[in-house]
């Protein structure tokens, strides 16, 4: 029987000190993750602000430093009336409403005790309840450095944002200009425009969504006489901008203090309410808003919502519909082009 052969694997010092530079780059990559993303998404809102810069521009032969100011300087106005008109009401409700919780939650338990199930139920969730609360003021110091964390990732954010729509044409030079090939440089100046009108296309569908939720979400629980309802309808005018689970998130806080300020009646029009909207939201409102301008199947949108989700959290899903309508829009142009090649 013949020995086996040996085989001898010899690592240079060389390819040692690549790993640790590889590890050290993941590492950094980590650590700088916040700044990463918030990069990304100005870049995502850039593009997606970029054909309105450009249409001043043209239509009023403005210069691209002015447009880019009067449309920040529209943003932060916006902002800046809601702050100003409508977070005093809501923080003015949101208050009352949490010094008020306690007979909300009395009420809440006396209604669980009164069946075993329900008892059992509420048991545990106050015990989750109060196992999280205590985490939480035992880590005060840490949420307070993400909160400040936040606070600078939002600045970068705004900060890149501006640069980008200020030297938008210049940074897709300059990335065009790495491509070694003039058909691929052509190539990718064509996607980025598409990419830019496609999430442009986004973006104004997407707050007009928020919008129309909002309206109706006030309007309806002003009607049916619910406590908050500024409070409630801008919370469901704000979980619009997340695919798919939205509207049922922004309608469970409405029927809750229906239920908790009103009666198990109430909570149930509420609950129906919303129900009509949700349904009018996919049928009718979505298709004619979103999905013409997107051009994404739901499923795909669900799919990447939850591809988001696991990777980035809330920021993933957020941002969900934009990254994979601007995928589609290359993979389709790489795919036409290819398709065309072999058709020739």
């Amino acid at each position: 029987m013949k020995d086996a052969k040996r085989h001898v694997v010899v690592v240079s010092p060389l390819t040692f000190i690549y790993l640790l530079l590889t590890l050290a780059f993941v590492w950094v990559i980590f650590q700088i993750s916040g700044i990463i993303i918030s990069v990304a998404v100005a870049g995502i809102f850039a593009i997606a602000l970029n054909p309105v810069v450009s249409l001043l521009e043209r239509k009023f032969k403005l210069r691209r430093g002015v447009s880019v100011a009067i449309v920040i300087l529209t943003i932060v106005a916006i902002f800046g009336l809601i702050t100003s008109q409508v977070i005093p009401t809501t923080i003015s409700q949101a208050q009352n409403l949490n010094n008020k919780w306690p007979s909300y939650q009395q009420q809440i338990k006396d209604f669980s005790y009164s069946h075993s199930l329900t008892k059992a139920g509420y048991d545990y969730s106050s015990a989750w309840l109060n196992k999280n609360s205590n985490r939480i003021s035992e880590n005060a110091t840490s949420i307070s450095v993400g909160i400040a964390g936040g606070f600078f990732s939002f600045i970068t954010f705004f900060i890149f944002l501006i640069y980008m729509l200020a030297s938008g044409r210049k940074f897709a030079v300059i990335l065009s200009g790495l491509l070694p090939k003039k058909v691929w440089r052509e190539q990718f100046v064509k996607i980025l425009h598409e990419v830019s009108d496609r999430l442009g296309n986004w973006l104004r569908g997407q707050v007009i969504l928020c919008l129309i939720i909002f309206t109706a979400a006030y309007l309806g629980l002003t009607i049916i006489g619910v406590e908050y309802a500024l409070t409630l309808a801008l919370f469901a005018g704000l979980m619009e901008a997340v695919p798919m689970v939205g509207a049922y998130l922004g309608a469970i806080p409405a029927v809750l203090v229906a239920l908790l300020t009103g009666s198990p009646l109430k909570a149930l029009i509420v609950g129906i309410f919303f129900l009509v909207v949700q349904q009018l939201e996919g049928n009718l409102i979505v298709p004619n808003v979103m999905r013409k301008v997107v051009g994404i199947h739901p499923m795909v949108v669900l799919l990447a919502a939850l591809v988001g989700a696991t990777l980035l959290g809330f920021v993933g899903v957020l941002i969900a519909v934009p990254v994979t309508a601007a995928a589609s829009v290359v993979v389709g142009s790489l795919y036409k082009n290819y398709y065309d090649k072999i058709e020739k």
